[in-house]
């Protein structure tokens, strides 16, 4: 009886069957755990070594597997015997001496498996795991000479004839791809298949098949296997055990904190959980931006995929509300919240592994909203003097966001003050649909707005009959955040002196108190790039709605001589 296979061995099969390639290379999330069906019906749940070793032991002879720690294993004795016999008689068919000892180097590993896949009477299959250590990533300038032997061994083993034409198959097996070398990862000889995070059916049999004495369940098994989305198999049994030795009962609230605490251990500080705690009632003014994304959220929680961008950008000068706005809309869109952290590093190919470990999560959560704060930044990295890892990362991102199965589900919003810094085909429409400038308050209205949101949010409450006027009119100019230091300061004047509520003198001590930002030409300068990147002019206030193309740049090309290597 066939068993039942994983999506992604079901693929491995009929690309090996197709004649596609004879050299596979799994990644992703391949130190889970995987279904396997026994003769007799039942499903276990084995590694992904004991699942391969099983899989392939059903049409082959011998099935090798390695790693540079273990050494050549086995099966059964039985299959090392048969191992030594073949190698040995392709040896001695080339007037070389018979295999007595297994190597354990990985140069000679690689030379006794070559004798032995590219035999075209053996029936067998290799599994190297860990390839990573046997091929990492590098400039071959720095490579030793023992990883550029093993390099160029895999790179001629997968168009040698001996093997395409065989019955043989290798499958080499690492978690992160960037870790292996560039040259072996692109040779038009090898098949790459990404091994994914369970899907929602495949968790809900997971959890079906679990042994579920002595835990408080108050979940049902369809919305346990909703919950979980983002986790591996193995973290997900983890859990169960740890409900079941603490007693806590499993709920929406207990699996949500387990789950963020796992995913930020895993993502080892890349990512964090954004829990946010106000909607676009807390937002002050803004009205044209909040009505924008207000559409993209009802969208979303309705299901319309089609409405929904693949990506946002918030561009405009620092202080105006860009990250607060991005939180709202968090809230209001119900998506999981996610923000990059540093996920950069100085060793080669750890940045692209970093992001590709993110955007793992990414696709295995589903309907996620990713910031990427200050995106000139931590996209750009050393820019051109970080060896094209800035490069690397970037077309990364762009392949990820052109992938239409995101649209609706994964929804990419990046912040920032220099969108100049971007790369302009990463800001294309059909990656970056939606561009929403932002501005410092425009009106007094607006101004307003911004104020009594910030009171809100202010344990001191006002005085009653206190006048806003003076303080609206006094910060004119002002970013929102900086009207938002006027505010706390005056809440700090009336805490000194032990009041509980805040007055006019409060206020006008606060204005007179705070100095706003003084370098007005690089803000006028942020202001007319976010013009200039906005996607639609109604977003855009009065004053630079009517503004041509042509003059907008003619004003950024006066601001960039006046600012000099600034920019």
């Amino acid at each position: 009886m066939e068993p039942i296979l994983p999506r992604w061995a079901e693929s491995l099969r009929s690309r090996y069957l197709a004649g596609e390639s004879s050299v596979f290379l799994i990644h992703g999330n391949v130190r889970d755990v995987q279904p396997w069906a026994d003769p007799d019906g039942t499903v276990r749940y084995v590694t992904m070594r004991e699942f391969l070793t099983k899989f392939l032991s059903r049409n082959k002879d011998v099935v090798v597997y390695y790693n540079v720690s273990e050494g050549i294993e086995f099966a059964s004795p039985a299959q090392q015997s048969a191992f030594k016999r073949g190698v040995s008689a392709r040896r001695l068919l080339d007037g070389r001496d018979a295999l007595t000892e297994l190597p354990r180097a990985p140069g000679g590993v690689l030379e006794v498996i070559e004798d032995l896949v590219t035999d075209p009477s053996q029936r067998a299959a290799v599994v190297l795991d860990f390839i990573e250590m046997i091929v990492p990533n590098g400039d071959l300038s720095f490579m030793g000479e023992a990883d550029k032997q093993n390099l160029v061994t895999l790179l001629r083993l997968g168009a040698d004839p001996g093997l395409t034409s065989s019955d043989n198959l290798v499958i080499l097996v690492t978690e992160n791809l960037s870790d292996v070398h560039k040259r072996l990862v692109a040779s038009s000889n090898l098949a790459v298949l990404e091994v994914p995070l369970p899907l929602q059916d495949e968790r809900s049999q997971f959890f079906r098949l679990q042994d579920h004495r002595g835990i408080s369940l108050t979940l049902t098994e369809v919305q346990l296997s909703q919950v979980t989305a983002g986790l591996t198999l193995v973290q997900i049994r983890g859990f169960l055990r740890q409900a079941r030795q603490s007693g806590e009962p499993i709920e929406f609230a207990s699996v949500n904190r387990r789950k963020k605490a796992i995913i930020e251990q895993e993502c080892h500080g890349l990512v964090e959980f954004v829990d946010p705690k106000h909607d676009f009632s807390s937002v002050g003014g803004m009205d044209a931006v909040k009505e924008e994304l207000l559409r993209v959220a009802e969208a979303i929680k309705h299901g319309q995929r089609g409405r929904v961008p693949m990506g946002a950008i918030f561009v405009g000068p620092m202080g105006t509300g860009k990250t607060f706005v991005a939180e709202a809309f968090a809230k209001e869109s119900g998506l999981t919240c996610l923000k990059f952290k540093n996920f950069r590093e100085k060793w080669v190919g750890s940045t692209e592994g970093n992001l590709e470990k993110i955007l793992r999560v990414v696709e295995g959560l589903g309907y996620v909203l990713l910031i990427i704060d200050e995106a000139d930044r931590s996209l750009s990295g050393g820019g051109e003097g970080d060896g094209g890892t800035s490069s690397r990362v970037i077309a990364r991102l762009k392949e990820f966001m052109s992938d239409t199965s995101h649209r609706g589900r994964i929804l990419i919003l990046m912040m920032t003050n220099r969108p100049d810094k971007l790369d302009t085909d990463l800001k294309r429409p059909g990656r970056f649909d939606l561009k929403i400038p932002f501005f410092y308050p425009e009106s007094a209205d607006e101004r307003e707005g911004v104020v009594r949101a910030v009171l809100r949010r202010s344990e001191l409450p006002l005085t009653d009959g206190v006048d806003l006027s003076g303080i609206v009119e006094a910060v004119k100019g002002y970013s929102a955040a900086e009207i938002e230091a006027v505010v706390l300061a005056a809440t700090n004047f009336a805490a000194w002196d032990a009041r509980t509520h805040i007055g006019t003198g409060d206020l006008s001590r606060a204005c007179s108190d705070t100095i706003p930002s003084r370098d007005v030409r690089m803000l006028e300068y942020m202001e007319m790039l976010a013009v200039f990147e906005s996607s639609a002019r109604r977003m855009l206030p009065e004053r630079f709605a009517a503004l041509g193309t042509p003059e907008v740049l003619a004003k950024l090309d006066v601001l960039r001589v006046q600012l000099g290597n600034r920019v």
